[in-house]
């Protein structure tokens, strides 16, 4: 029974690492299915949060290697995203969530209707001037996303919806930027978690290989399908996630 609940465990990180490897968002439904199925919440937070650092290495390569991801911004957002992540931690989550997420909610639900209405925004990269008001928006508005996104998870087309708005990314070199900075501010928060051993380490393997597979597939895939079909899944992402939210 235990290596069937671990094959489950794989099946799910595989499939929502595969729809949210661009898109992003689908994170709102892995938590709860993994403790539906069994696993300790902490031992899932932690062992997801520690697992995508080895297992997100191949989606990370792939957009590394089509040259999607701007590293020079990364460098600069790293630092709001583990601000964000650092300040939600020692906030009192307990209290906080209960309002937070149908808010959280109502926010991706504006986004969505914004992309929908706005069909050409994310489809063609635009130069824009990187003016130092820029930067403090995408300074500020990675941190307060990076907030709360460690409180809900599932913040991907938000960081997407941001990146898109304020420095001109398409749907993919957006979500790149966003998926490698939390990358990195994941890979810092992890050892929070190793100290406080909070994972379950036939969890993380289960989870290390669905993330892997579910992360290189569905990045090929996304890159090969192009900028209309990502956007098309975004939306799908974004609206069923505000339900969830606000309803669930």
């Amino acid at each position: 029974m235990e290596m069937l609940i671990l094959l489950l465990a794989f099946i799910i990180a595989f499939g929502t690492m595969f729809l949210g490897a661009i898109s992003g968002g689908v994170g709102l439904v892995l938590r709860p299915l993994l403790i539906f199925i069994g696993f300790p919440a902490i031992a899932v937070v932690g062992s997801v949060r520690v697992a995508s650092v080895v297992g997100e290495i191949p989606g990370v390569f792939l957009l590394h290697k089509h040259k999607k991801v701007d590293w020079k911004l990364v460098s600069f957002l790293v630092v709001p995203m583990f601000l964000g992540s650092l300040i939600a931690g020692i906030a009192v989550l307990s209290i906080l969530k209960g309002i937070l997420e149908p808010v959280m909610g109502i926010l991706l639900l504006v986004v969505g209707i914004i992309l929908a209405i706005h069909r050409k925004s994310g489809l063609e990269e635009r130069k824009l001037h990187l003016s130092k008001t820029r930067h403090i928006i995408g300074f500020f508005g990675t941190m307060i996303v990076s907030f709360f996104n460690t409180i809900t998870g599932g913040m991907g087309p938000m960081f997407s919806s941001l990146y898109i708005a304020n420095y001109g990314k398409t749907y993919i070199s957006a979500s790149a930027l966003g998926k490698t900075t939390s990358y990195i501010g994941a890979g810092i928060a992890s050892i929070i978690f190793l100290i406080g051993k909070a994972v379950d380490w036939q969890l993380f393997v289960a989870l290390v290989f669905g993330f892997a597979f579910g992360s290189f597939f569905g990045v090929h895939h996304g890159l090969k399908k192009g900028e209309e079909w990502i956007r098309t899944l975004v939306l799908i992402v974004v609206f069923a996630s505000a339900i969830k939210l606000i309803f669930f």
